[in-house]
């Protein structure tokens, strides 16, 4: 006997269940993929670098949104395995945002920059960016290879 029908109403509800109580949290409750915020911007990892500025914060919530929050965290540098503790790197001190230049001056290429934040029940917003070369000429050339988004093909 087959119950094809049965099959696929069951599916159809495991996938609602699984996406109501996933996105049933609002802004205050939870960490975005991307809880990282470069001056009140989601931050890009794939241009942020040794030489990137700005203030950067660690927020909950939607980072686009009013409605989120800043997060107090720990920023410091690891030096092949070995912890930075010189000026603003430091994994004693808590921040709501700092000027992530003054921090990355320190560093060097192949340095791991640790966003860690203060209080246990936050920690998975967590996050770790190896500092690596950024590749110029991508920068410079990278936005003439981008498709254009219309739909006539200019």
């Amino acid at each position: 006997m087959r119950y094809p029908n049965t099959y696929r109403l069951a599916i159809i509800l495991i996938l609602f269940m699984v996406g109501s109580t996933t996105f049933s949290k609002g802004g205050e409750d939870n960490f975005y993929g991307n809880p990282l915020v470069l001056n009140g911007k989601s931050l890009d990892y794939s241009t942020f670098w040794k030489g990137s500025k700005g203030i950067l914060a660690l927020v909950k919530g939607n980072p686009n949104s009013t409605a989120s929050s800043k997060v107090p965290f720990k920023i410091y540098l690891k030096h092949e395995g070995q912890v930075v503790n010189k000026g603003l790197s430091s994994d004693t001190r808590e921040l709501y945002e700092v000027e992530v230049a003054n921090i990355l001056a320190l560093a060097s290429f192949g340095d791991e920059l640790i966003i860690e934040p203060a209080r246990k029940s936050d920690i998975q917003a967590k996050r770790i960016i190896k500092l690596s070369k950024i590749d110029l000429m991508y920068m410079i050339l990278g936005p003439l290879f981008v498709k254009n988004g219309s739909k006539d093909g200019c």
